[in-house]
């Protein structure tokens, strides 16, 4: 047993409220050090509350973007260029290059934060107890959880196919020629799902419109208020600095 104990899980709307600060404060900053100061603000919270795979994915899916927005703004650029080892790179494309980076960064890495972070059993009791829409509230589950169901059913699929003789990797031509076995099913796959999940939610009289009593009802700690305070403050002085810079 670990001696090391995890840190309670937030409110199910504190996360998505401190995505949308950072998003916000994102563009808010001053370029280009701010949005990497909020990144870096970012991967540090993440950190401290025991995500490391959320910080490490969130590097991995933006270091293909970071390479790209350097090429083309760096590189490319014009305007008085700075040496960088054997490359000469535009100075105000670097710039831009650093904000865009540090922005992009911040917010996939919030995000993924956030996904980590999503029980669905706790979301619908929050909205339950809120009293909303509970239609919305499965939109909302139906999306975040199709990613990951497409990617599961499509590793399953293309396991079953090579079991029967299908022939996936060689050149393009030859993933091309096996690509209508493996789309069809997944295809299909997932109409099934969404039919099964409508009735389902059709027997449970989900569009009745009573309210809905939450079997646990998540409780909106002083920890929740503190951090969804703490964003306000930053959005409202960023805000501000950028009203009165002008």
């Amino acid at each position: 047993m670990s001696g090391v104990a995890r840190p309670a899980p937030l409110h199910p709307f504190t996360a998505p409220l401190l995505v949308l600060g950072t998003a916000l404060l994102a563009f808010l900053l001053r370029a280009p050090w701010g949005p990497v100061a909020l990144h870096f603000v970012v991967a540090a919270a993440l950190l401290a509350h025991g995500d490391r795979g959320s910080v490490r994915r969130g590097l991995l899916l933006c270091l293909l973007p970071w390479a790209f927005l350097l090429l083309l703004h760096g590189v490319l650029g014009e305007g008085p260029r700075v040496r960088a080892g054997p490359v000469a790179l535009s100075r105000e494309g670097l710039r831009v290059a650093v904000a865009q980076g540090g922005r992009l960064g911040a917010v996939i890495t919030a995000s993924l934060g956030m996904f980590a972070a999503f029980r669905p059993g706790r979301f619908l009791d929050a909205v339950a107890a809120r009293g909303w829409s509970p239609g919305a509230a499965f939109l909302v589950l139906a999306t975040l959880q199709a990613i990951p169901r497409l990617r599961q059913r499509g590793h399953e699929i293309v396991a079953a196919q090579r079991a029967r003789g299908l022939r996936w990797g060689g050149a393009g031509l030859a993933r091309a020629r096996a690509l209508p076995a493996l789309a069809l099913p997944l295809v299909l796959g997932a109409l099934t799902e969404a039919d099964e999940r409508a009735i389902a939610l059709q027997s449970r009289a989900l569009g009745s419109g009573r309210p809905r009593t939450p079997l646990e009802p998540p409780a909106w700690t002083a920890r929740d208020a503190a951090l969804v305070a703490v964003a306000a403050v930053a959005l409202a002085a960023a805000g501000a600095w950028r009203l009165l810079a002008r």
